[in-house]
């Protein structure tokens, strides 16, 4: 009986120490205390990817004070509209309290900053949502990266299991001003030119050959958007 507790004093002790070294590893800058949240479960896998970032890139969180945390692994979970980090001191993956923080950013493998904003949406399922921002202003470009799970036609994984059920892409674009909130949009020529007033889409479909932009996807919808600004065309909001 001496020996059980003598063993159970050291092995609670043991964890105590494993513990203590695991948070020394941490940055000094920073502790995993002051971030909340929750361990993240898998998902179910089928075909497609749940997360639009699949490795963990380095980025930074924004907490609602203002103060933000830098050099941290993170992920998007586009499925489920959640930031999640690596917490090195565990070896676990933490999904972060939304309602904590401002947004959060990172780099993607292609080198470029990723930015979202935690923004309430007031039109269909409101809520809280991370949204990207593909162009800022007062007027700015959003995009809900959205992904759903959806029937598709049967296939065998990679364990050879038949399944039914994919991770699919459901993106909305969408114009924002704080006064006149979200404003739907579509990715293409027609949709852009109908925010401009008749009188001015000729000299602005000018403006899109000149520079060779044909607006037909979400890099060139960009482009274009970024080029009215730059060029002081009033867009209808």
């Amino acid at each position: 009986m001496a020996n059980r507790i003598l063993y159970i004093i050291f092995f609670f002790g043991l964890l105590a120490t494993t513990s203590l070294k695991a948070q020394e590893k941490l940055p000094q800058k920073w502790t995993a205390e002051k971030i909340k949240g929750t361990r993240q479960i898998p998902y179910a896998s089928y075909s497609g990817l749940p997360f639009l970032n699949d490795k963990f890139a380095t980025g930074e969180i924004e907490f609602l004070d203002g103060s933000k945390m830098d050099s941290l692994g993170l992920r998007y979970s586009s499925y489920r509209d959640e930031v999640i980090y690596f917490n090195t001191a565990i070896s676990a993956q933490i999904i972060i309290d939304k309602i904590s923080l401002n947004g959060f950013s990172f780099t993607d493998e292609n080198g470029q900053k990723r930015i979202f904003r935690r923004q309430y949406y007031d039109g269909f399922m409101p809520g809280n949502r991370y949204f990207e921002v593909l162009s800022d202003g007062d007027i700015a470009l959003l995009v809900y990266r959205k992904v759903i799970l959806q029937v598709c036609p049967p296939y065998n994984d990679n364990s050879g299991v038949l399944k039914n059920m994919s991770y699919q892409d459901a993106y909305n674009y969408y114009l924002y001003n704080r006064q006149k909130g979200y404003d739907l949009i579509r990715i293409n020529k027609n949709s852009l030119l109908s925010k401009i007033d008749k009188l001015t889409q000729k000299s602005v479909k000018k403006l899109l050959r000149k520079n060779k932009i044909e607006v037909n996807d979400e890099l060139s919808f960009i482009k274009a958007w970024n080029l009215l600004k730059e060029n002081g065309i009033t867009v209808n909001f």
